[in-house]
This record gives C-alpha cells, structure tokens and sequence, in this order.
C-alpha cells in the first residue's frame, strides 16, 4: 500500500471554504457548525466497529487486563484525556491508560518529531509489560503516523489484541490492527487542520468507548454515577446528590449515610435502598461482586 499523505480524505481541500480568508466571521462559524453534522454521521456509520471495540474493552478489563490509547498530537490528546478522565467520572485506575508520544507534562512542549518514530511507539509500549490479556487501540487522523503503527505492531508480537481509530480508509494503521474503527467525515475546513471533524469524530467514538465499557462493568447505577471519588467539596457534594437521585432520601439522611460509610455510595445506596445498616450493606456489596445493579 503506497503512503502518500496528500491523497487522504483528511488532507482534501473542503469547496465551500476556498474562499475562508474572505469570509465574515459569522459565515465561517456557520459553515463549521454544519461540517460539524457530517461528524455524527461518520460515528453512526461506524457503530458496528465501535460496538467490537466496547465488548473487546468489556471483556480485556473484566479478565484483568488493561486498555491502552496510543497516539501522537491531536490524536493522542485525545486519548489522555479520556483516559485520565475515566478517573474521575468512574473512579478507575490502569483500566484505560493513555500513551502519547513525547512524554510531554507540558502540551506545549511536545517533542513534534516523536510521531515520526515507530520504534518510539513500540519501546514506551513495551515499558508497560503488555500481554495477551490488554488491548492496545492506536489514534491516528491520518492511519499513517509511525508512532501508533510502531507499538501496535510490537503489541500483535506480544499476542496482544489491537485496534486502529482512524479518520481516512484502508490506512497503514488499519493494516496492523485486528478491529478497525473508519471516522470519515470529509475534507477538514482548513485544509488538513485534523483537530476540527476528524478530532470531533474521535472523540466522540471515545466517548462510547470508555462510557458504555464502565456502564457494563457496573461503574454505573441507573444513568447516575457512583464511582465518583470524594477527593473534592465538589465531588462530595456530587456523590451526595446523586445518592438522593439514587435513592430518594432527603439530604439529610443522605449526609448522614455518606459519613457513615465515609463517602462509600455504593454501600450508602445499597444501606438506603434496602434499608439495611453498614455491616449488612457491606456483606451484600460483597455477595453481588462489586455491581450494585445486581442487587438494587
């Protein structure tokens, strides 16, 4: 397969903003909202492939394994931040574990050659000890980037199942991956700007993947969260609300069931919903392995 970057959907110039150096700014915004709708469309297209992705996610983190993004630029952005926001929504930890090339702790300082070296992408995955029990899911807009293409190929050599999240079709990227998820919505407004639709549909497909994965592992009680951790006034006083959407206990008993089980709402529902006190919550959250939604 010839690798030729300026022949991709990504990289087309889009007609209707040839003109876009002249253009109001009103008119501009509004051409990108309605680009905008070609993105929802790309994501329905591909459903089929994503729904594999979530049930490989399902079953990889229910059999202890782990699920790694790996990407570079915009891409791997992307997944850091689904992945570090897993934490905070579901109260995970190493079940979605973002790798962006560079290792940057600033974004501005990203190394931007880091992208163009394979052998990169397979030594920092390789720093993670990966076997047939992970995942390992490349981001690349293009499915060209040698980063994603490196540790996707070591990641088959270890047994290791893989996937491809990509913007354009029939890619190198897709070519070293088991399940492959095509995002194409068209020629970007500014030409080969891939953070504007093609980053859209990622993050969308993102989006479901890390939601509906914590929804089947029981991260989720009815569409209330309840893995939130009470690491923040906020987050305490979240967990609190939620527990009176859960429940439907008035604040005050909602406080009181919070201290009691120091900020532990599954123990606090479970108390509140079956009218039980600690020690016997505690014996049924163990009985229904950790998923309340087999129980309440």
């Amino acid at each position: 397969m010839e690798d030729n970057l300026m022949t991709l959907t990504t990289e087309e110039r889009n007609p209707r903003t040839m003109d876009m150096s002249h253009m109001e700014a009103g008119e501009i915004a509004a051409v990108m909202n309605e680009e905008d709708y070609r993105c929802a469309a790309a994501v329905k297209e591909a459903l089929p492939q994503i729904v594999n992705v979530i049930d490989t996610c399902i079953s990889t983190i229910s059999g202890g394994g782990r699920v790694f993004f790996i990407g570079a630029a915009h891409s791997g952005y992307l997944g850091l931040l689904d992945g570090y926001e897993t934490n905070a929504t579901f109260g995970t930890e190493n079940q979605f574990i973002p790798i962006v090339a560079g290792h940057f702790s600033d974004i501005m300082k990203t190394e931007g050659g880091a992208e163009d070296s394979a052998e990169s992408g397979k030594a920092d995955l390789e720093a993670y000890g990966i076997d047939e029990k992970d995942y390992c899911i490349g981001l690349s807009a293009s499915g060209r980037t040698p980063y994603p293409i490196g540790a996707l190929t070591y990641a088959r050599k270890c047994g290791t199942r893989t996937a491809a999240i990509i913007n354009n079709y029939d890619t190198l990227l897709g070519r070293v991956a088991d399940d492959v998820v095509e995002l194409v919505a068209g020629a970007e407004v500014i030409t080969g700007s891939t953070r504007l639709k093609a980053g859209t549909c990622m993050k969308m497909a993102l989006n479901m993947i890390t939601t509906v994965t914590m929804v089947k592992l029981g991260k989720v009680y009815s569409n209330l969260m309840i893995e939130v951790p009470p690491i923040s006034d906020k987050m305490r006083k979240r967990l609190l609300y939620i527990l009176q959407q859960a429940s439907g206990c008035t604040k005050e008993r909602a406080k009181e069931l919070m201290e009691e089980t120091e900020y532990d709402i599954k123990l606090a529902l479970i108390m509140a919903k079956k009218s039980i006190g600690l020690e016997q919550a505690i014996k049924v959250f163990e009985e229904c392995g950790g998923d309340i939604n087999r129980v309440i």
